[in-house]
């Protein structure tokens, strides 16, 4: 960590190159913005880490109340079924919903996937037609994501034509994507809701960015 917030009572401030600058000459919008930062970074730091335990206890969680389901399965003389995938549990009275959600994380070959997308492009350009625009831009969102990486879902989507375009360019760019795919890990995802008046699930807010 290399973050310094000066105080007022500090004599000498130093900026961005090192230069130090005594207090007195510091204007006062920047001391009102060094405050505002200083402020905005303890609280972030310290939502961090609350955001941490509660990462690790949803995780542990998790494996906890798939074990008890399956014990359960066990008692009944039943066979739970094992495997990633959805898992849905409930506190005693259904006031509280758990969903998780086991996603693998796919790492993709580069230059497999350059030329699956030659033998794509290839396919496109011999082809016109309403359903050719179709696999046109589910090419295009597949193959240039949001940031410019490989967008999974999406390639897995334009997989599904496998068996409704007969094209050899298609059928042999769809071969070398799934020779191309690998997992390289899996993430869990969890969602915790309450159960409102009405008797919906209301999903407890913990992302900043949907606020």
């Amino acid at each position: 960590m290399n973050v310094k917030i000066h105080k007022p009572k500090d004599a000498i401030w130093r900026d961005a190159s090192g230069t130090e600058v005594p207090v007195k000459f510091v204007p006062a919008p920047d001391k009102k913005k060094e405050a505002l930062a200083g402020a905005v970074y303890k609280a972030a730091v310290t939502a961090e880490a609350v955001l941490l335990d509660l990462h690790k206890m949803l995780t542990n969680a998790f494996s906890e109340a798939r074990a008890a389901v399956a014990q359960e399965y066990a008692i009944k003389g039943k066979e739970k079924k094992k495997g990633k995938g959805s898992f849905t549990w409930y506190n005693f009275d259904k006031s509280v919903k758990i969903e998780a959600d086991i996603n693998d994380i796919v790492k993709w070959d580069g230059a497999m996937m350059t030329e699956a997308l030659s033998q794509l492009n290839s396919y496109i350009s011999g082809n016109i037609g309403d359903s050719n625009e179709l696999i046109k831009q589910l090419v295009n969102d597949a193959f240039t994501g949001s940031k410019g990486q490989i967008d999974s879902r999406k390639v897995f989507q334009l997989l599904k034509y496998e068996n409704k375009i007969k094209d050899k360019r298609f059928l042999k760019a769809c071969d070398i994507i799934k020779q191309a795919s690998s997992v390289d890990s899996t993430k869990l995802y969890m969602r915790v809701s309450e159960k409102t008046e009405t008797g919906e699930y209301r999903i407890i807010n913990l992302n900043f960015s949907s606020i």
